[in-house]
């Protein structure tokens, strides 16, 4: 299995859920807390897996940071991360991505090493339903765009591109890649009741 030792991976897992109303770290799929999904399918790749914006405990997890500023949303969390990191690149995934998928992961990080090799700071991938930039790659360079961002108070995630070179990939059009039920599965993330009822069909 492909590992990317110069990558470490942030788990952003500090949002309220007020859509609903409970922790969805510690919602289940399959009998498993999405926390404990997503955290493994990311140490399976990745040099080291660090949670942000919350406490919890894991033999995979290298360490949990509370987030810098609070009340920004993501930003606050990814501004957090990429002043701790040690590598340039960094994958970022919210906790709510529980059918995250190994091998739809490794190829977002070897398209994100390409383009950081041209120069991009970052990498965001786009789907039919549009980009998920909270399943993403962002350099410790893009941590004064963040800065910016909250400082105009666009707490939007996609602010960063605003601010430095973002490449937006779009997924479904890589030749021999994963069929696309995989690629839909991988990028459906939790916000609603119903969406929990879809995941496990």
């Amino acid at each position: 299995m492909k590992s990317y030792p110069s990558i470490q991976a942030f788990i952003l897992g500090g949002g309220k859920s007020l859509r609903l109303n409970r922790d969805k770290a510690f919602l289940r799929h399959r009998g498993r807390y999405f926390i404990d999904i997503v955290i493994e399918s990311c140490a399976s790749r990745f040099r080291s897996v660090h949670l942000v914006g919350k406490r919890y405990e894991h033999p995979q997890l290298s360490g949990c940071m509370d987030d810098e500023i609070r009340g920004v949303g993501p930003l606050g969390g990814i501004l957090t991360a990429l002043h701790a990191t040690g590598t340039e690149l960094n994958f970022f995934v919210g906790v709510d991505y529980p059918l995250i998928d190994e091998d739809v992961v490794a190829m977002l990080a070897d398209e994100a090493i390409r383009q950081h090799e041209r120069g991009m700071r970052g990498l965001i991938p786009v789907m039919p339903d549009g980009p998920h930039p909270l399943f993403a790659f962002y350099a410790k360079s893009c941590s004064s765009s963040v800065r910016s961002c909250i400082d105009k108070k666009s707490l939007r995630v996609q602010c960063i591109a605003d601010h430095s070179p973002v490449h937006y990939f779009d997924v479904t059009a890589i030749e021999n890649g994963p069929d696309f039920s995989v690629l839909q599965r991988n990028f459906v993330n939790i916000n609603h009741i119903y969406d929990l009822k879809k995941i496990d069909k």
